[in-house]
């Protein structure tokens, strides 16, 4: 059986997740994609964004994905916002050895986006993350796969048992979460950024200082 972890604030989640995701699915085709909210982030400040509302939006932009070729079962788990609920921080190595946990013997995959793979080596337990799952790499900006390629190498290398790393082929979808809020707050519109039952949450909760309903 093979798993596929994706994770992330996803504060909105968006169309670039959605394509990033397909895009590592397409890859390795998982029979389970499992997408994880974050709690507590260790490498962001915390969102300001409800959790339970960060959930709805995941459950909203992603379960429609579920049945297709590339993804033929997805949830969206509370797994790590639980944890953050009795204080405790999101580490990935713990998620994934918490997925190793519910089902023994699956192969796990970790889906990351190329900002992550540069800066991988800063992950806590990294080394251990590199010998549980193997992980593959989507580009967000356009011309880096001959840098990833190349951290991709280097993780290797330096990590004895470290699975190997795929990079999805796909064209990168320059879009962030950062930039829709701050296009929000500027006063945008969001439809054409995100699933529009992700812009229904955000239009209904006045979230990111887009007018109410």
């Amino acid at each position: 059986m093979r798993v596929l972890l994706y994770g992330g604030t996803f504060d909105p989640p968006h169309n670039g997740h959605v394509h990033n995701l397909r895009a590592a699915a397409r890859t390795v085709r998982p029979d389970r994609v499992v997408v994880m909210p974050a709690g507590l982030p260790p490498h962001k400040a915390a969102s300001a964004t409800p959790a339970a509302l960060r959930y709805e939006m995941c459950k909203a932009c992603f379960a429609p994905l579920a049945g297709t070729p590339e993804i033929p079962a997805l949830e969206v788990s509370e797994w790590e916002i639980c944890r953050a609920a009795e204080g405790l921080p999101n580490y990935t190595a713990d998620t994934l050895r918490m997925l190793a946990q519910s089902w023994p013997g699956a192969q796990l995959y970790l889906a990351v986006g190329s900002d992550m793979l540069l800066s991988f080596t800063t992950w806590k337990r990294w080394q251990e993350i590199l010998r549980t799952a193997q992980l593959v790499c989507e580009s967000r900006q356009a011309g880096d796969g001959a840098a990833l390629a190349q951290a991709a190498d280097g993780l290797q290398q330096a990590v004895p048992g470290a699975k190997p790393i795929l990079l999805a082929q796909a064209p990168a979808l320059a879009l962030s979460s950062s930039q829709i809020r701050a296009a929000l707050a500027a006063g945008e519109r969001c439809e054409a950024l995100v699933p529009p039952a992700v812009a229904a949450v955000i239009a209904r909760e006045g979230l990111y200082g887009a007018p109410g309903r």
